[in-house]
Parts: C-alpha cells; structure tokens; sequence
C-alpha cells in the first residue's frame, strides 16, 4: 500500500467522524447481511423473525437474480418480502465496488445507478455498507454526506460512542468465527449498554467462507436474547441510542 493510501486510510479512521453517544440500559445486537444471497432473504429472515428481531440487508442491484460466489442472490420479490416483513435495506454499491481503489467519481456513479435500482423498483433505501469493508478518507466523506449512516468491518463491539461516518460490525461466519468469541461479544454489549452489528453473506447448512450456519445464526440471537439485548435493524439501534 503507498504512503498515500494509508495516510488516507489513517485519516478516514481518525477524522470526520459523527459520534453517536452509546451506553443504553440495555446493549443492542444487530444482524446484517451483503450482497444478500438469495438464502439470507428466506432461512435468514425466518430465524431472525422466529425471535421476533429485524435485520438489516446491503443490496448490490447488480447482484440481483445473478450468483456470486456459487451463491443465488436475491430476487425483487425477496426484496419487496423483506420489507414487507419489517427489515431494513441498505445500499451496497451496485457493481459491489471497492470505494478504497476507485475514483469517487466512479463511487458516486455506482450509488447513483444503485439508488436508481431501488426507485425503479419502489424499495426504501436507508444506509450504507462499504463492499470488503473498503473505504478511504474520500469515500468515507463522500458517503457520509450521502448516506445516515455507513457500515464497515474490522470487527469487535462498540462500547460508550460509535461513529455514523464508519459503524464497525463483527463477522458471522461459521469457518472462523468461535463461538465463544459470539458469546463473549453479546455478554459485553449487554454488560455495558453498547452496540454490536454482526455481518455475515449466506445463511446454509455448508456455507463458504463469508457464510453461516441456520445453527450458528440461531446461537447468536438466543444468546442475544438471553443476555437482555434488544435486536434491532441499524437504522433502528440508531433511532434508539439517540433517543
């Protein structure tokens, strides 16, 4: 990586943040999906919603009715059935691009034609997810005056503030996340009123390697509601935390 890429990254992390004061009588577990295979719409949904919890689900349109990584993707009626159901959609750039190595020329292009996807086919769009959870000090800018909030990764909760312009979230996957790991994550949000997004892509009985399990998924939100954790969608923790 140049100098220059990680002075913007550097920059991104520490600069242009909107802190969102945490620290509730409860803590907050959200479960998010990107580029929602067509799997995430049905068995994840269904597990989500046997908890009587939403979700919120990162759409690429031009992942809609393709395959991505032997993946089925989501249909338009997946869609129109999640929100109907009560879950949040989310902007995941259209052509899943990395916002770290494109102009943001390009960036903006490809949320124009996302977010032209979304009023074409009279679906609500909310926030947004970074695709690989790339993002650079101009994209990150660029986004968040764009967008309520962004969603990144690099994992762990968020304890006491949370930044709108870079929510960190916390893989789901079934190859490399332990459960004890889940366990010990839900048990500090709990404990200390933060907030934990988890991220995950499939939800299959043989996942690949950005996947989980119905088993897995299922772990994390008894565990979520055993601990007290109120589940919500993003924009939903949001609307509670500032609140």
């Amino acid at each position: 990586m140049s100098i220059l890429k990680k002075a913007s990254r550097f920059a991104a992390r520490h600069l242009t943040c909107r802190w969102l004061p945490l620290g509730k009588e409860k803590g907050v577990v959200s479960f998010t999906f990107d580029d929602v295979p067509a799997s995430a719409c049905h068995r994840g949904a269904e597990l989500l919603q046997q908890y009587q919890a939403r979700g919120t689900f990162y759409i690429c349109g031009g992942l809609t009715d393709g395959v991505e990584q032997t993946q089925a993707c989501h249909s338009v009626r997946d869609l129109h059935n999640l929100v109907a159901a009560g879950h949040e959609l989310g902007c995941h750039t259209f052509s899943h691009t990395n916002c770290a190595n494109t102009s943001l020329m390009e960036i903006q292009r490809d949320w124009d034609k996302n977010q032209a996807f979304f009023h074409a086919e009279k679906l609500p769009l909310s926030g947004f997810a970074f695709p690989f959870g790339a993002y650079d000090f101009g994209s990150k800018v660029a986004a968040s005056k764009r967008f309520f909030y962004n969603r990144i990764t690099g994992g762990g909760a968020q304890l006491r503030r949370a930044d709108l312009s870079a929510l960190r979230a916390q893989a789901l996957y079934a190859a490399t996340t332990p459960s004890d790991v889940i366990l010990k994550l839900i048990q500090q949000v709990a404990s200390d009123g933060g907030w934990l997004i988890f991220y995950s892509h499939e939800v299959s009985a043989h996942p690949g390697p950005w996947g989980t399990t119905p088993e897995q998924l299922e772990m994390a939100l008894r565990l979520a509601t055993q601990e007290g954790c109120r589940i919500l969608p993003v924009q939903d923790a949001i609307t509670f935390f500032q609140t």
